[in-house]
């Protein structure tokens, strides 16, 4: 198995997305919010890079069973029904609904990922439902993709993206072949005890606590509390295309 993990969308081209498995990972919030939004019954996640294309889509749906989510800079984005909390995405709120869903990283990652063979949403909440998936498919190229923070580097990604590195080594009867990225976060991720401690102090983690996110933070830092490994087909995250491992 080719294993490889870049740090951020940009460093993921069209043509080395092509063919492989690619695992996106926001833990802060994204891929966690996803996750939770699937876990509470959604009918289907649209995830579009751009506000302007969410309200173009959402013209087009009926506005009753729609709603719209996402954020900017770490807030909801005006006249949106939903920020990018996964503790708003609750059963009440979400089920039998569509989600158009825009995020700065979260969602651009998806959409930078659309040559894939497969596109996978991956955070410390469904962790090992996602290696299993990984595994279990036999991929034989698989990119773990850090959502990143507007380009840069997000810790909290790096981490979690080094601990899935890890865990598809360690289950895989496969030789697997790694790029300097994934040796680099599973070395982090096995040095670093406390999942929470990372997500807490990355730059980003830092952020939201002081936009008054601490729950999002300790949420998003729940290793293994789900079993759902929502998948992107066609632009979209539907029943038919979730996997619970």
């Amino acid at each position: 198995m080719e294993l490889n993990l870049y740090t951020h969308p940009d460093d993921l081209s069209d043509a080395e997305a092509k063919g492989k498995t690619v695992v996106v990972v926001d833990v802060l919030r994204a891929s966690s919010t996803i996750v939770q939004a699937c876990e509470n019954g959604v009918a289907r996640i649209i995830p579009v890079a751009t506000v302007e294309e969410a309200a173009k889509l959402l013209s087009t749906l009926e506005r009753k069973r729609t709603l719209l989510g996402g954020e900017r800079e770490g807030l909801p984005i005006d006249g949106f029904d939903l920020g990018n909390s996964p503790l708003e995405y609750t059963e009440q709120v979400v089920k039998g609904k569509t989600l158009i869903f825009t995020t700065s990283n979260g969602t651009a990652a998806i959409t930078k990922s659309a040559s894939a063979r497969e596109i996978v949403l991956g955070c410390f909440l469904n962790l090992s439902a996602v290696v299993t998936h990984v595994i279990s498919s036999r991929a034989k190229k698989v990119a773990v993709l850090c959502a990143g923070n507007l380009g840069r580097l997000s810790l909290e990604d790096f981490v979690c993206g080094g601990h899935v590195v890890d865990r598809i080594v360690d289950g895989t009867r496969a030789s697997t072949v790694l790029n300097d990225g994934a040796v680099a976060a599973r070395a982090l991720a096995n040095a670093l005890g406390d999942v929470g401690e990372a997500v807490r102090n990355s730059s980003h983690g830092l952020r939201l606590a002081e936009l008054g996110f601490e729950d999002d933070l300790e949420f998003c830092s729940k290793v293994d509390n789900y079993v759902t490994v929502p998948i992107v087909e066609d632009g979209r995250i539907s029943p038919q295309n979730r996997r619970r491992c």
